[in-house]
């Protein structure tokens, strides 16, 4: 089968998002299909991720930064906020507010349907060129971006050509995403426009498929995001420092995945606390210095820069505990995150802070693979415990082999086939 795939993120640039899309072109290409990739060049990420399919296989086209604009005044409101102007302070919070405000009017505007709709009419103009020569039996298009789905649909529209929605987040109903309620209001008329003319949804968990199916009365497959085994390095788990290593390598969403019941923990624990070190990789490292600060566990805390996939799975093997962080609010419920499924992968104990009724924090329990808390006393009590083991036993023992069962890229991506096959 010939596939188009319409993807913003792709390989080398190193997004959670361009994770999951490279190791499907990757899976599709090696199971024989024809592939081919419309994605961007020169992408504000590091460009380590590995590329699995030939490169002549993959269209990179520029884009325009919408936000460029605004740049020189987001420049500005940063001034105002560290306090570096001349200003009075009712003049300089004035001012800040006054700027902050037409940034957000600004991009409430401008980035519709988000920040990569400058990408839009280059991919248009490309994949144009590429369809007048070849012509897939299928275009599978991953958001975010929103945008990669409009441009899917509109080839679907100019060729006649049946079309596939993965929606690895939510769009009109995404409470990760701060807007008015005008915008609102057209993100959901826009969402409508565009998805009711797919043949198929595809999402990450029951609970978000539920909602789509609710709203589109479509066929919506549920398809994790998984781990590739090969991908960890054959390297014994745990660190070998005398301390407990906790390791987190995701995102922190300007506080919306907070680690303050960890930091809180830490703090209860008096000198024990000196035992754990607690590594965030390429997070936001003044937020995570201030609450580390806010808590008196700066010793116990550290922030190093970002490094390349291969690098991040490796380290988790090296960590004694592996740290899940998600938004405590109702609709969470859904959220896996990506970072969950490497944390299987990798095969150490997960320490989750978050609410229990949310999928990943039942994927853990269930599998018996860590501990789901949001009470510092409890997290203390669990800490205390992994101490313990680790001064008895030399090392925190790995996950069972079988944790991850079911839980590969490679069998996610077999139940993405089966989908597809009913809509052709």
């Amino acid at each position: 089968m010939k596939i188009l795939i319409v993807s913003y993120f792709f390989p080398p640039y190193n997004t959670i998002g361009a994770v999951r899309v490279g190791k499907l072109a990757k899976y599709w290409h090696q199971s024989g299909h024809d592939v081919r990739v419309i994605s961007a060049v020169n992408q504000n990420f590091p460009p380590d991720l590995p590329l699995e399919v030939p490169d002549e296989q993959v269209i990179y086209t520029k884009w325009l930064n919408i936000n460029q604009p605004f740049k020189k005044f987001q420049q500005k409101s940063a001034e105002l906020v560290g306090g570096r102007t001349k200003s009075s302070g009712s003049s300089s919070r004035a001012s800040r507010q006054y700027l902050e405000k037409m940034i957000s009017i600004y991009k409430a505007l401008a980035n519709y349907p988000d920040e990569c709709v400058g990408w839009l009419p280059y991919a248009k103009t490309s994949a144009a060129r590429l369809l007048a020569k070849w012509q897939p039996d299928l275009i599978y298009a991953s958001a975010r971006p929103f945008t990669s789905l409009l441009l899917a649909r509109s080839l679907s529209l100019r060729a006649g050509l049946p079309w596939v929605a993965e929606l690895r987040d939510l769009w009109a109903d995404n409470h990760y995403l701060s807007r008015p309620t005008w915008r609102q209001f057209l993100d959901e008329r826009l969402e409508k426009k565009v998805l009711s003319k797919a043949s198929g949804l595809v999402t990450v968990s029951e609970p978000l498929a539920a909602i789509l199916r609710e709203k589109y009365q479509k066929p919506c497959a549920v398809v994790l995001n998984g781990f590739v085994k090969e991908d960890f390095p054959a390297i014994s788990g745990g660190a070998e420092s005398r301390n407990v290593v906790i390791s987190y390598t995701g995102l922190l969403y300007s506080g919306k995945r907070d680690p303050s019941p960890l930091f809180a923990a830490l703090a209860g624990l008096g000198e024990a606390a000196e035992r754990f070190k607690v590594v965030f990789y390429g997070s936001e490292g003044e937020y995570v210095r201030e609450l580390a600060e806010k808590y008196g566990v700066t010793r116990c805390v550290e922030v190093r820069p970002h490094v390349p996939y291969r690098e991040c799975l490796a380290l988790q093997r090296r960590s004694d505990i592996l740290l899940l962080l998600l938004w405590n609010v109702e609709q969470e419920q859904g959220v896996y995150t990506g970072k969950v499924f490497e944390y299987f992968g990798a095969r150490r104990p997960i320490l989750v802070l978050g609410p229990r009724d949310n999928v990943a924090s039942k994927l853990v329990m269930e599998r018996g693979a860590g501990y789901v808390a949001t009470d510092p006393a409890k997290i203390a009590d669990r800490l205390r415990a992994w101490l313990r083991e680790k001064e008895e036993n030399g090392s925190i023992a790995d996950l069972p082999v079988d944790v991850g069962r079911g839980l590969s890229r490679e069998e996610q991506f077999g139940h993405l086939d089966e989908f597809i096959s009913t809509l052709l």
